[in-house]
């Protein structure tokens, strides 16, 4: 557990370096050359709005990968706990690999300037549309400021020289630029399955463990002396989150590298090294496992 927690905050003084150097030197902070040439080359009536969609992208990946460290450290604080939360600690590591994946998608490789301002249109639209959903179950006071937050958006979107699709009910849905466009809801568990560090099966278990779905929870009671219902932290799971961590984070410097033009390879690099470490250490703990099994129940170890 120790290891673990030691392995997720070495990993994340390294994130965090790469990504503040990722901006060093630009002409134009947070784009690609790509993008900030179709950007300056745009009709002036656009240039502006397409602007801000890149500093909304910028701003909100920075608040992403806030809430990433964030739970990465309660992460830690929950390795170092005794007993080991379990389920939480899966939880937590679902905040983390959703949010590289929402991070990922905007910057992926291999996108056209026109394809990354409607992806980016998209998440800005659907989160303010959000807003506006919470903010009318919360309070009337809070409706206001999210229309204003909505109007914005919406205003920034269409001067940008986009349209906004609709649903057959009459409600927004998609950013559309042309013959391109975006859903503002994109279906994550579809986009890891495509992405290679992340584990498909893991984000519907840690899925299973958020929303207390009985199958998931249960593999993890047992009983104690007194046959009462308890937690019991299995080596696996830990080890499981650990990696998916470590596989959101390879997925984030590879990704935004890529786009920034700032060699990924040294970084990844080092992620790798701390993912082969954990999984080192597993075979250590499912040999140590086995040998105490066969010191309890014989050769047959059951």
């Amino acid at each position: 557990m120790d290891e673990g927690a030691r392995t997720l905050r070495h990993a994340c003084t390294s994130l965090k370096a790469f990504v503040g150097s990722l901006t060093e030197g630009e002409s134009v902070e947070g784009m690609s050359p790509a993008d900030a040439s179709w950007v300056s080359s745009s009709h002036h009536r656009h240039r502006t709005a397409r602007s801000r969609l890149w500093a909304w992208a910028g701003w909100s990946t920075q608040l992403t990968l806030g809430n990433i460290l964030d739970h990465v450290q309660a992460i830690q604080r929950t390795l170092v706990g005794e007993p080991v939360a379990i389920w939480s600690l899966v939880s937590l590591s679902r905040v983390v690999q959703e949010g590289a994946i929402r991070a990922c998608h905007l910057y992926a490789p291999g996108l056209s300037p026109e394809q990354r301002a409607v992806r980016i249109a998209a998440a800005w639209l659907n989160g303010a549309r959000q807003h506006q959903t919470a903010a009318g179950e919360v309070s009337a006071q809070a409706v206001p400021e999210a229309d204003r937050i909505w109007q914005y958006a919406e205003r920034t979107v269409q001067r940008a020289g986009m349209n906004i699709g609709l649903d057959r009910k009459g409600r927004p849905n998609r950013a559309v630029l042309g013959a391109v466009e975006a859903p503002f809801t994109v279906n994550l568990t579809n986009i890891a399955a495509q992405r290679p560090t992340h584990l498909p099966a893991w984000y519907r278990i840690s899925s299973a463990a958020s929303h207390s779905t009985v199958w998931m929870v249960a593999q993890a009671f047992a009983s104690d002396e007194d046959g009462q219902p308890v937690m019991r932290a299995d080596p696996e799971i830990v080890i499981a989150a650990v990696l998916a961590v470590l596989g959101a984070f390879e997925d984030l410097v590879q990704t935004l590298g890529d786009y920034h033009g700032n060699d990924p390879q040294p970084a990844l690099l080092t992620i790798r090294r701390r993912t082969v470490a954990v999984l080192d250490r597993q075979r250590k703990w499912r040999r140590q496992a086995t040998d105490d099994a066969r010191l309890l129940y014989g050769e047959g170890g059951t």
